[in-house]
């Protein structure tokens, strides 16, 4: 069906919408789904999500889907409060509408159906009828002692209104339907055949009015459905913010290759199976052919203490060429392309538990051309190193990260250039003031040698921008609140902004900010950290949300502009300063926005 007609008929074609479009349960985004003719001669099926009240639960929905027998072609699946079903526009008004809002017009125009057919249906349909079609005044229930003429004549015109909609959906979705009036006889007894199949059952009953109930019943609330609306394509959120930041300009403008850039992502762990880590041959048919990982070296850096033995220890004291083995990942069991391991030493390869790490390393870095959709992160070839120091609850301790981040220095050094470049730090370590000076704890220290040592420190800033509750009274945002090691002064350290729309939304409600605890400006930069999509263990993609996925934004852009321009390899402070210098002020006050949104393309025109 035409979009313009039906938001005709839906909203009516009157400056306001009608009185029952914003109350009804089946959203206009599902109708327009549901107007289409079929590509074969089966009933076609839209796939929607019905919103469940949480009193009722999804359990007993999805118990009369298997009373009617209707599993297996619906295929639903629920998730906390919602399903999604793949249902017809039969199924839709037969067993969904009765358990909505619209019960009272279900019921009614059924009734209807039932005595008169399509005629009936023909009938409800003109619009100079004022009558009270379905109106049984035997059957008065409860709630109608108040009834009168007034209310009578807004039930018909609440029945007329759904009739039109459903008569004008049926004309398009049957092919033998297709250019009759709405009122045709065939159309009305297509209608009438619909709406006397509808399943009403006790439990569909308009719940009565407790006449000494005090305050307004919000009927709404006592039905299992709330609402239904289709269950809408989405292409992935990094793809989209990529394009926030301008990463995808960048690469097509500059040609840039990431291949030869390695970045350490420090965390709970990169999940090295995953199809997004790998390169690909996509020039074969059907299907692109995957190559060798990208992941060249992992290491095991949880609970620190444990993982290095008395033998990697000199006096008590890290000994990086003895240690650093106890400490490493063997992928030569996880891909064909890693190297055989020599060391017997090396630590089993495990699929982390905790998604994040996997998530974030997939938005710097992810590329995964799959059939349906390409999903690609910011550096889509670039060399990602797993250092991980938050276990499977996502915890981990300072000490561990202080470890990972010497361990980085110590194989630059052995291998006399950046083998890692750069370094990604999306984690919070929070930060007492009575304790330390801002800046000055372990791991901030640690970061600023890393920096001093030539390389890249990209750092999240934090969660706790808002303190708890709904009001804004001057008590429940938090004046300082950047986390270690975004205190850390030589590090970017960034926050958070809406993935597409981030003039309009601004810095995130979550996103810490600044001064520091002694008064520096931070953060220093932008990105998009609202609701985006990555790679998570076992092949999946979610949607996360935070200043950790900003953070890995930046790093991408970071690795992006040393890979174009290789001679600020080792010049971290220049670095941060061309991605602040060239950010895009989004208009925000300085100690939430740090310089603003980082801009790839504009960083790179820079230099």
């Amino acid at each position: 069906m035409d979009r313009k007609k039906l938001e005709e008929l839906f909203y009516g074609k009157g400056p306001r919408p009608v009185p029952w479009a914003t109350d009804c349960p089946i959203r206009f985004d599902a109708l327009l789904a549901l107007a289409h003719p079929p590509e074969d001669a089966t009933e076609p099926r839209e796939d929607l999500i019905l919103a469940i009240n949480e009193e009722h639960g999804v359990q007993q929905i999805l118990q009369s889907f298997r009373d009617l027998h209707m599993m297996g072609d619906t295929q639903p699946i629920a998730s906390g409060s919602f399903i999604a079903a793949k249902l017809t526009l039969r199924e839709v008004v037969q067993t969904v509408l009765p358990k909505t809002n619209l019960n009272r017009v279900i019921r009614d125009v059924n009734k209807l159906a039932r005595k008169l057919g399509g005629a009936g249906v023909a009938d409800a349909l003109r619009e100079d009828d004022p009558g009270t079609a379905g109106h049984d005044p035997a059957r008065q229930r409860a709630s109608d002692v108040h009834d009168n003429s007034a209310r009578r004549q807004e039930r018909t015109r609440h029945q007329r209104w759904f009739l039109r909609l459903l008569t004008a959906i049926v004309t398009e979705s049957n092919p033998a339907l297709v250019g009759k009036r709405p009122s045709d006889k065939a159309v009305c007894a297509e209608v009438a055949g619909m709406l006397t199949g509808v399943r009403l059952e006790e439990t569909d009953t308009e719940p009565a009015v407790d006449p000494g109930a005090r305050g307004v019943l919000d009927r709404r609330q006592r039905y299992p459905i709330l609402s239904v609306t289709a269950n809408r394509q989405a292409s992935s959120a990094v793809v989209r913010s990529r394009a926030t930041i301008k990463a995808d300009a960048a690469e097509q403008v500059f040609s840039v290759d990431c291949s030869a850039i390695g970045w350490a992502v420090v965390d709970s762990g990169i999940d090295a199976r995953h199809p997004a880590f790998y390169d690909w041959d996509t020039t074969t048919k059907p299907e692109p052919m995957p190559l060798r990982s990208r992941i060249p070296r992992a290491f095991n850096f949880v609970g620190v203490r444990r993982t290095l033995s008395l033998d990697a220890l000199n006096d008590g004291r890290i000994d990086w060429p003895e240690a650093l083995p106890y400490a490493e990942i063997d992928l030569a069991q996880v891909t064909s392309t890693a190297q055989p391991s020599v060391v017997p030493r090396y630590q089993q390869y495990t699929t982390p538990v905790d998604p994040h790490g996997t998530h974030i390393a997939g938005i710097i870095g992810a590329w995964w051309p799959r059939p349906e959709e390409e999903f690609r992160g910011i550096c889509p070839r670039i060399q990602l190193y797993d250092f991980r120091v938050l276990g499977d609850t996502g915890t981990g301790d300072e000490f561990s990260i202080v470890t990972a981040l010497q361990a980085v220095r110590y194989i630059n050094e052995q291998a006399g250039r950046f083998v890692i470049a750069g370094v990604n730090l999306s984690l919070s370590v929070p930060h007492d003031v009575a304790s330390h000076s801002t800046g000055w704890t372990p791991v901030c220290i640690e970061c600023d040698r890393l920096v001093r040592s030539g390389v890249v420190v990209v750092a999240a800033a934090g969660n706790s921008g808002y303190a708890g509750a709904v009001h804004t009274l001057g008590k429940d945002y938090r004046g300082a609140s950047i986390s270690d090691p975004g205190n850390a002064e030589s590090v970017i350290t960034v926050g958070s902004t809406h993935r597409s729309n981030p003039h309009r939304h601004g810095v995130s409600y979550f996103s810490s900010r600044g001064p520091t605890g002694d008064g520096r400006p931070k953060p220093d930069l932008l990105a998009p950290g609202e609701d985006i999509d990555g790679p998570v263990p076992d092949q999946g993609i979610a949607a996360l949300h935070g200043t950790s996925q900003a953070a890995a934004h930046v790093s991408g852009a970071a690795a992006m502009l040393l890979a174009r321009n290789r001679e600020l390899i080792g010049r971290p402070e220049q670095v941060k300063r061309i991605l602040c210098g060239t950010a895009t002020d989004l208009g925000r006050e300085r100690h939430y926005q740090g310089s603003g949104l980082v801009d790839v393309l504009r960083a790179m025109q820079s230099v």
